[in-house]
């Protein structure tokens, strides 16, 4: 049950929303899957216990993606030599800068180019029809605003990391830009089981529907995929 100025609200059930996405309709809709910061410096942050079933789950959204002929579209930090531009006191990335000062590009790399950490997760490597966009700040880039108005896209499945930071910030943009933006519940993580609770109950939902990958294909009429998921979960 979540509280919201003052009232209590019962999350949605699978049948009240895919009937909903159902009665949005899918005619003249453009879809993509916007995959947030999916790089090995990102998921090495994360225990094993729960960086293994995430990149299954992962892998599973982007394959579906891609097989509906969706736009898959990957947003991730890359940071020049020296984190070069980066603010010392910037309150997300700073400590890296001044970290790396210290000690030098050897020995403090997280998220700098021309490392494998950097790189997207080989699991999930990008197609050449997938979009990469790469960003140096805590907000998704213009760039990748870009590309989903080129395409025209209307609705937009999130996923990735971390839940309050970059998948946050990115349902944050395409909100207001308009777009219908779902969260997938199985395909994101944070830090903590308790930071992952609270922004999935309390931030999120102001942004985005959360649903889970198997709510969102069936409310798009993709029974098979669907069922696909159900068979994953129960194997």
């Amino acid at each position: 049950m979540l509280a919201l100025a003052g009232r209590d609200i019962a999350p949605p059930s699978a049948n009240s929303m895919s009937a909903r996405l159902a009665k949005e309709g899918v005619v003249n809709e453009r879809f993509a899957l916007v995959v947030c910061d999916a790089q090995p410096d990102a998921l090495n942050a994360l225990p094993c216990e729960a960086r293994a079933p995430l990149l299954d789950a992962l892998e599973a959204c982007v394959g579906t993606a891609r097989r509906a002929g969706w736009l898959v579209a990957f947003s991730g930090l890359r940071f020049p030599a020296g984190y070069g531009g980066v603010s010392s006191r910037h309150r997300l990335y700073g400590g890296f800068q001044r970290l790396n000062a210290k000690v030098g590009d050897d020995r403090a790399h997280w998220f700098m180019e021309g490392w494998p950490g950097a790189e997207i997760e080989q699991r999930l490597a990008p197609c050449p029809e997938d979009a990469v966009v790469w960003r140096q700040r805590h907000s998704p880039s213009e760039e990748l605003l870009q590309v989903l108005r080129e395409k025209s896209v209307t609705k937009v499945a999130v996923v990735g990391l971390r839940a309050a930071y970059a998948v946050q910030a990115t349902c944050q943009a395409l909100c207001d830009e308009g777009m219908m933006v779902y969260v997938i519940r199985e395909c994101i993580q944070d830090d903590t089981p308790e930071c992952l609770t609270a922004v999935v109950d309390m931030l999120l939902p102001i942004y985005a529907e959360v649903i889970s990958w198997e709510e969102l294909l069936e409310g798009l009429g993709m029974q098979e995929e669907a069922a696909a998921c159900r068979t994953r979960a129960f194997a």
